[in-house]
């Protein structure tokens, strides 16, 4: 499609909206469960990680059906239906009474959610092959880009208007971010009036390759969010001074994203001119072996330093693993692959803080980046000796 660049910057602000706007809840998440009744230490934590898993529980279960959407009616279409989904349940949580009010809509939201492995599908299915490498390189600079600024302006917000105006205006903003899908994305041809017949999920799971791909995604979710789940809990053992805890390890999460924002377009074209194939197991290696280092680290700075070399290469993970599912995948089954994909990441953003929180609690905090770091490793032994290069 001629109009690909066009719609990658179009995309690339609409993740940033989409990311943003999903992540200004985090800082008061706590806060507001506390204004819902929920004072009890305990109880707090427990509320918490069983509201932020929620919607990765059913995101995980309706991502495969939403591949199926998007074969039948176009990944344009499925753009639209993931954000008026996440924009209505995100707004109506303003009005919720209760932390099980919360946790429903949260639930109910991820049945709708999905939009930014959507949004890195549509993109991949209109970029010529040779350029499919950048152009998701830069996408992925949106999503990034807005998950450093969102919690910054959803503290700013709550603190000048209040906890229940953030949700209205976190869902008015996807709204938004679905009206530039509808009048600026062009739409896509669905696979049915392409190639007359599509394919089924069985077809997807014979595919050995696309397998490796999917847990490759799996672990590479699992990784990051087990270590930044507990990030904070790290940086208080080794900060002497815990009046900035929040600022610290916030800033641990930020030096990252930057670095990653940095990292990801170059990488992004050096896949497209080395070959994708030759490139991911790598850069899931030095990525992997990079979590060391912070698992023996004691100085807050050092921790900077290490997360920032970290994100120059993790940048390029992910936009190789799109690059491969979409190559690797026929043309009838795509929708359905990215829907796997889909489910993949979700379960990855589910059972990782799940099992930092258990490492953390059993053995040592800082043993967390270690399990990271293993199960990176293991995603590029199987990327090197699964994915045959085409």
């Amino acid at each position: 499609m001629k109009n690909w660049r066009r719609s990658s910057r179009f995309l690339w602000l609409c993740n940033f909206i989409i990311v943003a706007a999903m992540t200004m809840v985090l800082p008061f998440l706590p806060l507001f469960l506390e204004e819902l009744g929920v004072t009890n230490e305990k109880n707090l934590s427990i509320w918490t990680g069983a509201i932020f898993s929620a919607a990765f529980l059913s995101g995980a279960i309706m991502a495969p059906i939403w591949g199926v959407f998007a074969d039948k009616y176009g990944q344009k279409a499925n753009l639209v239906r993931a954000g008026i989904g996440m924009g209505i349940m995100t707004f109506l949580m303003a009005f919720a009474t209760g932390p099980w009010m919360l946790l429903i809509l949260r639930f109910c939201m991820g049945f709708f959610s999905g939009f930014i492995t959507v949004a890195f599908s549509y993109l991949s299915r209109i970029t010529p092959k040779e350029h499919t490498g950048a152009a998701l390189g830069f996408l992925q600079t949106g999503g990034i880009s807005g998950g450093i600024i969102g919690p910054l302006i959803g503290g700013a917000l709550s603190d000048i208007f209040g906890f229940r105006a953030v949700f209205a205006v976190t869902g008015v903003s996807i709204l938004m971010a679905v009206l530039l899908v509808v009048f600026l994305i062009p739409k896509d041809q669905p696979l049915q009036t392409t190639k007359g017949k599509h394919g089924t999920f069985l077809d997807v799971l014979r595919h050995r390759e696309l397998l490796i791909l999917f847990m490759a995604t799996f672990l590479l979710q699992a990784a990051m969010l087990s270590t930044n789940s507990m990030m904070t809990i790290f940086v208080k053992t080794i900060v002497s001074n815990p009046e900035n805890l929040a600022f610290l390890s916030g800033l641990a999460a930020s030096i990252l994203g930057i670095a990653t924002i940095i990292g990801s377009p170059y990488l992004g074209r050096l896949g497209d001119r080395l070959g994708h194939v030759k490139m991911l197991p790598a850069i899931m290696l030095f990525s992997g072996i990079l979590f060391f280092p912070q698992l023996w680290t004691d100085s807050v700075y050092e921790l900077y330093a290490w997360r920032f070399l970290q994100g120059l290469i993790l940048g390029g993970v992910w936009p190789a693993l799109q690059t491969l599912i979409y190559k690797k995948t026929p043309e009838t089954i795509q929708g359905r692959a990215f829907g796997v994909t889909a489910s993949c990441r979700f379960l990855g953003n589910l059972i990782g803080p799940i099992i930092g929180g258990w490492i953390s609690g059993a053995f040592l905090t800082a043993y967390v980046f270690g399990f990271a770091g293993v199960i990176l490793i293991i995603g590029s032994v199987l990327v090197k000796f699964g994915i045959e290069e085409t």
